[in-house]
């Protein structure tokens, strides 16, 4: 099938543009010495989930428990959930699912370790733990140093929770437009999971895993060389915003847009400006307006649901029924939108794969 027989909006992988962006962060990851963890929030597919733990990846983040869900019934084995477990019926699911995959979870208060510890003796089963440290995004976390040893020495004493190690991510910092700003952020963030981890081993605990870092720090990690474990995401498809960032040690990102939603012209309401059929339904805005392609000084812009302008400030250069490529402005909550995924190699289609854990939000 070619890509001008499609009814749209669609959501497009570009599979030899998805595979070489897999082979280049497991190359990087590879020559640091770093194992590399890619995050499953980005695709939600364990179709693309085999094909990074095939090049090499150690295993899979998901930031719910119903994405790794619907990866451990998709065949991935080592699953790190990335966001607190809370809650009976949820860690009844969870004990449910360490049936199927080593799975591990961050905690970052004592409650939480408690509901942990009972859930793992009552289904007889323990649970490996690692702790989440604010290492600046202001969200979950304990705070950096002395907490970080105190919640550990908590965890080590529970006869059902394995205590595994630490998590530092600083998710704000990976579109810092400066490299040499990002560097100074990505530094400090990692001073404070550092510190995090001695205060655990004055205690007299071990750290065997210091896990963090993202796409856009993922050049920065790898330099530094202070965590054992990348939890890359966005790197697999790019978005448009990661195209105006400055990268460590070269002159431009070394990912390509593996991901674009097509659109269709559906209306030529003005000389200066055509509408199409890509809206909010098609493609999140929370990073901004999508980048057409191939359409030097077109300005996209949301106009509802279902509807987008594509300005120009001379004459619009479409036709009605013309196809337009958009790169989103975010991968994740995008993909998030969609059920398949339809694989492109130039204009044939030569695959459609699911996207099942889209929506699972719980």
């Amino acid at each position: 099938m070619k890509l001008a027989e499609l009814d749209t909006p669609v959501l497009l992988v570009d599979r030899a543009l998805l595979a070489r962006n897999i082979a280049r962060m497991q190359a990087m990851a590879a020559g640091a010495g770093i194992a590399y963890r890619p995050h499953a929030k980005a695709h939600k597919s364990p179709v693309i989930a085999e094909m990074q733990l095939a090049a090499g990846a150690v295993g899979q983040c998901c930031a719910k428990l119903g994405e790794a869900e619907v990866l451990a019934a998709g065949g991935v084995r080592d699953i790190l959930i990335t966001t607190p477990v809370v809650g009976r019926g949820k860690l009844a699911r969870l004990m449910n699912l360490l049936n199927e995959a080593r799975v591990a979870v961050v905690t970052d208060s004592a409650a939480n370790v408690g509901e942990l510890a009972r859930a793992a003796q009552t289904g007889g089963r323990p649970i490996e733990v690692l702790i989440e440290v604010d290492v600046g995004q202001g969200r979950c976390g304990v705070m950096p140093g002395a907490a970080a040893g105190e919640l550990a020495a908590e965890i080590a004493d529970q006869k059902w929770l394995r205590f595994q190690g630490l998590q530092g991510y600083q998710g704000a910092l990976q579109m810092l437009g400066s490299a040499a700003e990002r560097r100074a952020k990505v530094q400090d963030a990692l001073d404070k999971l550092l510190a995090s981890a001695d205060a655990v081993k004055k205690r007299g605990i071990a750290v065997a895993v210091l896990t963090g870092g993202g796409t856009g720090s993922s050049a920065i990690d790898c330099a530094l060389k202070g965590l054992t474990e990348l939890q890359p995401g966005s790197y697999i498809f790019m978005d448009a915003k990661y195209a105006g960032i400055e990268w460590e040690g070269a002159h431009r990102v070394p990912f390509e847009n593996a991901l674009t939603v097509l659109g269709t012209v559906i209306s030529r309401p003005a000389k200066d400006h055509a509408i199409v059929d890509v809206g909010m339904k098609a493609a999140s805005g929370d990073g901004g307006p999508l980048q057409a392609i191939d359409l030097p000084g077109g300005v996209f812009s949301f106009a509802g649901d279902e509807h987008g302008h594509l300005r120009f400030e001379g004459t619009c250069p479409l036709e009605i029924g013309a196809q337009v490529r958009f790169i989103p402005s975010h991968c994740d909550t995008t993909v998030n939108l969609y059920d398949q995924y339809l694989v492109v190699e130039g204009d044939d289609v030569v695959d459609v794969w699911d996207i099942p854990a889209r929506g699972r939000v719980q």
